[in-house]
């Protein structure tokens, strides 16, 4: 399924360029006033598109059940492998490099977080979390060592619980299956509602609620899991062959198109966003997935071009590498601010070379490396 693939590297590109976009449009000071000046000349279409990264996100979670269910997801509708290794080898594709990143970003952090006044008591257990990838149920912890790694952060809990969602849907017949996906875009905006509801009571806005709401691991349950039904639902797995039926058109490519459109509308405040990108976002993902898998429609042909599967691979370590790359962009402005118009390009740059050797040199040779150790010492 290269297309998937394919989709997973836009997805996870146009998250690092809304975390750029957010950079560039937050409060700064006099000498960081020309951070990411390139900006300034983007279309304002594009700029839209660039603000409204968070709608990749949903996807990128619903593509992870998917992946996994169409690889482990056995017919008996067990784990193709033990838990163990199975938990191993997704672990050995996140840590090594997370670690790596973590051991650069603490030292160049420390003197920023001493110079706010930030307590030892919420540092330290702050960077333990971080560290150990389970920072996102702290709100408060999220954004202070490496934001952008939240996502990892769920994925590594629903890698954890995977094993367990496999043994609950499987009890499930086809029909209650399908109910079940079609409910999990209602199931997903029950924590929206909450927020909406405080919000037309006239609480004041807070960041930790809004965190909250947008990185708690618990509440990406519902796209995960529908990923995972989708393998069922529609008869889609490595174990069953997936009829060729390849067509320029489908309805993939609607949904792509109104995703598209959703993500170039501007002026989407809360709670309409996280109604989009809870709900709404859910079903137009799984025509798109359910069309790319089976390499129906221009959208699957154009994922599926050479060079895509190799960047799609690349996703892990642009997650990790994102918040090095903010940092660099403070710290090169610092040191020269005439920099500030070429940035953007220079972080795009950056991140690539960074996260192409540690997927390729670190990553996979790693998860290569357990994999053997775990079937020899199954032998």
């Amino acid at each position: 399924m290269p297309a998937l693939t394919g989709i997973r590297f836009f997805a996870i590109f146009h998250i690092f360029m809304f975390h750029l976009w957010s950079m560039y449009w937050s409060e700064k000071s006099g000498s960081m006033d020309g951070l990411l000046k390139s900006f300034d000349n983007a279309p304002q279409t594009l700029g839209v598109f660039m603000s409204n990264g968070w709608i990749s996100t949903s996807l990128f979670f619903l593509l992870s059940g998917f992946i996994l269910a169409y690889l482990y997801w056995g017919e008996d509708g067990q784990l193709t492998t033990t838990r163990r290794r199975f938990w191993l080898l997704r672990m050995a594709r996140i840590y090594p490099i997370h670690v790596i990143v973590m051991v650069i970003l603490i030292p160049l952090l420390v003197p920023y977080h001493f110079s706010q006044e930030t307590p030892l008591s919420t540092l330290i257990p702050s960077a333990l979390a971080t560290l150990a990838l389970v920072q996102a149920w702290v709100p408060p912890w999220i954004p202070l060592w490496s934001w952008p790694t939240w996502t990892i952060s769920a994925l590594v809990f629903l890698y954890l619980i995977m094993p367990w969602l496999m043994r609950m849907l499987s009890r499930l017949s086809r029909r209650q299956m399908i109910i079940a996906l079609a409910a999990m875009p209602f199931i997903s905006i029950i924590p929206t509602l909450a927020y909406a509801a405080r919000m037309a009571g006239g609480a004041p806005w807070s960041m930790n609620v809004d965190m909250f709401v947008a990185n708690t691991p618990v509440f990406w349950v519902p796209y995960f899991a529908a990923g995972m039904l989708m393998t069922r639902v529609f008869s889609l797995s490595r174990f069953k062959p997936i009829p060729s039926n390849p067509s320029w058109l489908a309805w993939g490519d609607v949904a792509f198109i109104v995703v598209i459109a959703i993500g170039c509308t501007p002026g989407i405040e809360q709670p309409l966003k996280f109604f989009i990108r809870q709900g709404l976002l859910m079903p137009l993902f799984i025509v798109m997935v359910s069309d790319l898998a089976r390499g129906r429609g221009l959208m699957a042909r154009f994922f599926s071009l050479p060079g895509m599967g190799f960047l799609g691979e690349t996703g892990y370590s642009i997650f990790i590498w994102q918040g090095f790359i903010m940092i660099a962009m403070y710290m090169s402005l610092t040191i020269s601010p005439a920099i500030g118009p070429y940035q953007v390009w220079i972080a795009i740059v950056l991140v690539m070379a960074l996260a192409i050797p540690s997927t390729y040199l670190v990553e996979k040779p790693i998860a290569r490396a357990i994999g053997r150790k775990l079937i020899d010492a199954a032998d």
